[in-house]
């Protein structure tokens, strides 16, 4: 795709592959530092759990730990899919998962490499020449969007295949290809498969306005846009995989809510100031008194370089370059959202579905991509006349500049290695720790839940799946919406919230879902518990009565709809261990057997479980109810019911029995064939090859 055919292109490229490392050489090499943020409590976890599920060969599908169990495979942020992702968790495994966090946090330096190489291929098949093609890769690859949103490994991962997918589109403008057709769509799948929604819709969007833009100048014709839109749709079937469980995940979840709660959550425009002065409003001191605005900071910063913003004014007055000002021009409207007047009214004409994964913020990835450009190109012609060392020279004072102004800044580098991370063995700060919270639950198989009164402990709640501390909390976008129906009977926070505290000690409904102790930063005065000792910063509370994961009760209620179960379950007189409220049966029973059920085996997607009954039994869980989930009774299928509001349970009959529930989504099944039939095809197309293909 980049010939090396001087030591200028080799060097240019080899540039575009030690920047990232450079910028962030305190995290890489020194290991004085770390990618901060979501990437850290949010990726870092879920990418431990796949590198632990992979070491114990266990199928990462379902996730035992969070919100009582979720189909972590349907999650897109998980990025299980993306097979950078599983580079970094086979590293972390040769470790057994101790230097993970090091290579989870080379994966944003990785992808940076790609997208300035992707975009200098892009610039030089545009006949951009080197010094400008460099320029212009430099500023979308060390400028804004990449070092303010480090903490967003999605984001991050997606942004990378914008320039290849403009390439794509560039290199079908005539003739259609075959082969850049399968280019360009392996990059939109990329896209989709690197994990998050709002910024694969400006990759798309971007790779779209790219076109428009060449269609606008005469480059290409309307032949392209169809080659396009046949792209999107294969890119959709690669990433089928993905997208069809997510769909049906979605529709489980608060996910299918987040429209009902979102704004635009454009940029201020105060970010513009960062365009001539980065440190305006002090964002490079957020926690100090000098930082006043009451927005996120790491949205405030699109800098791309003092030279680059010169050659972006320029660029309106050139005749090729001015239409990626213009590009840029509505990318930063995009960018602002809904403080535009034109953003609220668009996004109100738009599908529920596409609203709620509209973050306009994230339109600065476009916009830093059309400024780089647009100065490369400007450079590119007001520069044909001067000596080529001076383009060199502006080049490489922009590589500087971006680096200087952009790095070892809070939102992407601040102090504290890898190795001071939580992680599977230990909790950051306080050694020995998760070995007496687990000495605490693991008493039962499976272990006994832990819940939070509030929201401190980070590690638990986000990372329960990487330290294996089972919660019925969480704090993902695709929470289960009847899981948050029913932790509203008993915990705080605001409609929009996913991780709910504890407010009510007293509900029965703690011990229903198998929570045996409660974690609170300060002391907490609950009826009936005890209080074990001081874990981790946390103080640990017994909670009484806890049951089991799997139980027999004598008695179940039927419930006519989901509104009426969380009616039930809300009534103070609501017993869990007498009852359960079942959707899907006929009629109320009683005079049901009691008596103890033996876990024989519990994996994530498979359970084992061995009771005996002088009479019908019905069994409650407090397992997440799930399409893909079956179960058999002694060989043969039973029906899983919604059992008190959101779990699994079942009847079973008098006498021994031996029940199995495993989890074979036939989504996954079908989507995984559909994946790979369209994937085949795509290669297929990517060794056909014209004679008048250049390389």
């Amino acid at each position: 795709m980049i010939a090396i055919r001087s030591r200028g292109q080799a060097g240019a490229i080899a540039l575009l592959l030690a920047q990232p490392v450079i910028f962030y050489r305190h995290v890489l090499i020194t290991a004085t530092a770390h990618i901060p943020y979501d990437i850290e409590t949010y990726h870092y976890p879920l990418i431990a759990y796949l590198a632990r599920s992979l070491r114990q060969g266990v199928a990462p599908l379902w996730d035992p730990y969070i919100y009582c169990g979720v189909p972590v495979h349907s999650d897109l942020q998980a990025q299980f899919f993306y097979p950078f992702t599983w580079i970094a968790a086979l590293l972390g495994n040769l470790s057994a998962g101790r230097n993970l966090f090091y290579w989870v946090e080379w994966l944003v330096p990785l992808h940076m490499m790609l997208a300035g190489l992707f975009t200098y291929a892009l610039l030089r098949r545009m006949d951009v020449r080197r010094p400008a093609a460099l320029l212009g890769a430099s500023v979308f690859q060390l400028g804004g969007f990449f070092a303010s949103q480090a903490c967003h490994l999605g984001a991050i991962s997606t942004a990378a295949w914008l320039p290849l997918a403009a390439l794509g589109v560039y290199e079908l403008r005539g003739p259609f290809r075959a082969r850049w057709f399968a280019i360009l769509t392996l990059a939109l799948a990329m896209s989709i498969l690197a994990g998050y929604a709002p910024t694969t819709i400006v990759v798309f969007g971007g790779a779209a306005m790219f076109l428009i833009g060449l269609i606008a100048t005469r480059e290409a014709s309307w032949r392209a846009a169809a080659a396009f839109v046949g792209a999107i749709a294969l890119a959709g079937a690669i990433a089928a995989v993905e997208l069809i469980p997510l769909w049906l995940l979605t529709q489980e979840s608060i996910a299918s809510l987040r429209s009902q709660w979102l704004g635009g959550w454009g940029a201020p425009i105060e970010s513009l100031m960062s365009l001539v002065w980065p440190n305006y409003y002090h964002i490079f001191e957020p926690l100090s008194a000098k930082y006043t605005l009451p927005y996120n900071y790491t949205f405030l910063y699109v800098y791309c370089g003092i030279a680059p913003l010169a050659l972006l004014v320029a660029a309106a007055f050139v005749r090729r370059a001015r239409v990626f000002f213009a590009l840029a021009a509505v990318s930063a409207l995009w960018m602002l959202g809904e403080h535009t007047p034109v953003y609220p009214f668009v996004t109100g004409h738009l599908p529920n579905l596409i609203r709620g994964s509209l973050y306009a913020w994230y339109a600065m990835m476009a916009f830093c991509f059309f400024v780089g450009i647009a100065a490369a190109m400007a450079l590119n012609r007001l520069g044909s006349r001067v000596p080529v060392a001076l383009l060199w020279a502006l080049a490489l004072f922009t590589s500087w500049d971006l680096i200087h102004t952009g790095s070892d800044r809070p939102m992407n580098a601040p102090p504290g290695g890898y190795r001071l991370s939580t992680s599977e063995y230990q909790i950051r700060g306080y050694p020995g720790a998760l070995d007496r919270l687990h000495a605490l639950v693991d008493v039962a198989t499976p272990p006994l839940r832990i819940d939070y009164v509030d929201t401190t402990f980070w590690p638990g709640i986000l990372g329960a799946n990487m330290l294996a501390l089972p919660t019925p909390d969480g704090d993902i976008p695709f929470m289960s919406r009847r899981l948050l129906l029913l932790r509203r009977l008993f915990c705080g926070g605001k409609p929009s919230e996913r991780n709910l505290p504890v407010t009510r000690t007293d509900s029965p409904l703690l011990p229903m879902l198998n929570v045996g102790y409660l974690g609170s930063w300060s002391q907490v005065n609950g009826r009936g518990l005890a209080l074990v000792g001081q874990i981790a910063g946390q103080w640990i509370y017994r909670v009484p009565k806890t049951l089991p994961r799997f139980f027999l009760v004598p008695r179940v209620r039927r419930s006519n709809s989901e509104a009426e179960t969380f009616r039930m379950l809300g009534d103070g007189g609501f017993n869990p261990a007498e009852e359960a409220i079942v959707e899907g049966v006929l009629a109320d029973q009683g005079d049901l057997a009691t008596g103890e059920v033996r876990v024989a085996e519990y994996a994530p997607t498979r359970i084992r479980l061995e009771t005996a009954c002088d009479r019908p039994a019905f069994l409650a869980t407090s397992e997440s109810s799930y399409p893909g989930w079956q179960a058999t009774v002694n060989g043969v299928a039973a029906p899983l019911l919604m059992t008190n509001g959101a779990f699994r349970g079942l009847f079973v009959g008098a006498g021994k029995n031996r029940i199995e529930m495993t989890y074979h989504p036939r989504a996954l099944r079908s989507s995984l064939g559909l994946s790979i039939a369209a994937l085949l095809l795509t290669l297929l197309a990517l060794t056909r090859r014209r004679p008048a293909d250049r390389s």
